[in-house]
């Protein structure tokens, strides 16, 4: 399933009565990537998808007005909230994202606000060999085999029983992915599309500090081959780019760790104190992301 239709009432798109010109933009950037811009003059949400024969489920609604996110919802479409200053008084909180101005939305993140309303999970980011994205529940299986492979868990925590991992991954996709929009992803193969690891961002808290952590880990049989530091250099570069609000990046490891400790040299940190977490004595090392 993907988006096919960006949507919109006339009305809601205009200022003064006059288009959006940041709007006319970013139709013309949809329309070349091969999706189809709908505009409704008059009448409703629904009246219109019968009419035409479009599918809710294929669409994207961009709307300034409650009741127009109303329709959208009803008709399980997924929707983006623009602050219109024509409809100054709207409240737009029965939708997940919002727009305070179309100049900085592009089709990629209109892409995302479809996949999240449909469950399908973000593909973050890629290097030459890998690709990340966000794991769904039906990628458990792949993740059991992984942590099942020789070492996985020497330097990490093991997966959860089955029950309790599925409770725990349903609640972290609900809040760290679609709240702060980062978390742990799955590293897969971009050819085969095998899982060879998991990497991403997490937050830990320390003497009431809340430090942005990075983790990483890659299957045996891809080990010495470069995957770690391709996969973490990309990392560093989303999250400098992505600005995700934090001026240092953290990483914590074992003493007997010897190749992530000198990977991390590597990568920029350095070493910053010895610590305690869950009960075991870790190094904790530290990087600029300015």
């Amino acid at each position: 399933m993907e988006l096919k239709y960006l949507v919109y009432k006339k009305e809601e798109l205009e200022h003064g009565g006059h288009p959006d010109e940041d709007a006319r933009r970013l139709f013309a950037r949809v329309q070349r990537h091969g999706i189809t811009v709908a505009e409704i003059s008059e009448g409703s949400l629904r009246e219109y998808f019968w009419a035409k024969q479009i599918l809710p489920e294929l669409s994207l609604v961009i709307a300034s007005t409650e009741e127009t996110l109303k329709e959208a919802e009803a008709l399980l479409a997924a929707a983006l909230g623009y602050q219109n200053p024509d409809f100054p008084d709207e409240p737009l909180g029965r939708v997940d994202y919002v727009a305070e101005g179309l100049e900085e939305v592009d089709v990629s993140f209109l892409e995302r606000v479809y996949q999240r309303k449909h469950g399908i999970p973000w593909r973050i980011l890629e290097t030459k060999r890998c690709y990340l994205r966000e794991m769904t529940l039906s990628d458990l299986p792949d993740l059991y085999r992984l942590y099942e492979g020789e070492g996985m868990t020497k330097y990490m925590e093991p997966l959860y029983e089955r029950e309790e991992e599925e409770a725990y991954a349903k609640a972290y996709i609900r809040t760290m992915y679609r709240f702060y929009g980062y978390g742990m992803w799955l590293v897969k193969d971009r050819v085969t599309n095998e899982l060879i690891g998991r990497a991403g961002f997490d937050h830990y808290i320390e003497n009431d500090e809340t430090l942005l952590e990075m983790g990483y880990a890659i299957a045996a049989s891809r080990q010495r081959r470069g995957y770690a530091t391709e996969v973490c250099e990309a990392m560093i570069a989303y999250a400098k780019e992505a600005a995700i609000g934090y001026d240092k990046l953290y990483c914590f490891v074992r003493e007997g760790n010897a190749a992530s400790r000198a990977l991390l040299l590597r990568l920029g940190f350095s070493f910053q104190t010895r610590t305690v977490r869950d009960g075991k004595d870790m190094l904790r090392y530290v990087r600029p992301l300015l």
